[in-house]
């Protein structure tokens, strides 16, 4: 009789245990189903954010190559007459493309984005094809960055050249400027000096890293283009 009472109990007490894990179990899966789905909606609002950012920057990319394609343009007309080329363009029209062949408008890139999730862990959300992707994307953009900033357009050197060029009466005039004598060149001045065989020395820099930049932006508006197609 008590042999059979403590199998009895014995058989209880192992069917609680088994009742307690199998409860401790499910609450496991609830926990980790409940947790995936979280982690799911974290996922699509960071991958939606980060095309959208990535959109804005492909943007800005495109408008900023259209600019520097009309830069471009506007430097191979000065070169080509620096050479010797003939142009029945007025001096005024020269002066401005001289300056405005000059692509110093400023970057805005926005990192604002993919740098938060970044120092908050969130990039480890995404599968390694879109993590991949992601780190490409940021090389190829400080890659960039860095081009820019050794571009010759940007060198000191090419200082006194835009000096010279900006001769232009109306951007004078329009920011109340008093240029120096030296620098106020007549036509017949700036079409010698434009002429000088230094002076092409220079606008050809000048077009080789205004070329180099459209090349450059070509390059990031693929590889935006390459982003947001693995992020989708």
């Amino acid at each position: 009789m008590t042999e059979n009472k403590l199998s009895k109990y014995f058989i209880y007490a192992v069917g609680e245990i088994i009742l307690v894990v199998i409860g401790i179990l499910i609450a496991l899966w609830l926990n980790n189903l409940n947790q995936e789905k979280v982690n799911a909606q974290e996922r699509e609002k960071l991958k939606a954010e980060l095309i959208s950012e990535l959109s804005e920057n492909k943007e800005f990319f495109k408008n900023y190559k259209a600019y520097a394609e009309a830069c471009r343009k506007k430097v191979i007309h000065i070169l080509n007459l620096s050479a010797g080329d003939n142009t029945k363009l007025p001096t005024d029209t020269l002066r401005k493309y001289a300056i405005d062949m000059m692509p110093f408008r400023s970057m805005s890139i926005d990192e604002s984005r993919r740098n938060s999730a970044k120092s908050a862990g969130l990039l480890q959300l995404l599968n390694s094809e879109e993590i991949n992707a992601l780190a490409e994307y940021e090389t190829v953009l400080e890659n960039y960055k860095e081009a820019r900033r050794i571009n010759s357009v940007f060198k000191e050197e090419n200082r006194t050249l835009f000096l010279y060029l900006n001769s232009f009466d109306v951007l004078v005039k329009e920011n109340d400027l008093v240029k120096h004598p030296d620098y106020n060149l007549s036509d017949d001045e700036f079409l010698s000096f434009l002429k000088d065989k230094e002076t092409y020395r220079k606008l050809n820099d000048i077009y080789v890293s205004t070329e180099v930049d459209v090349r450059w932006l070509n390059g990031i508006i693929e590889d935006i283009d390459r982003t947001i197609e693995a992020l989708n």
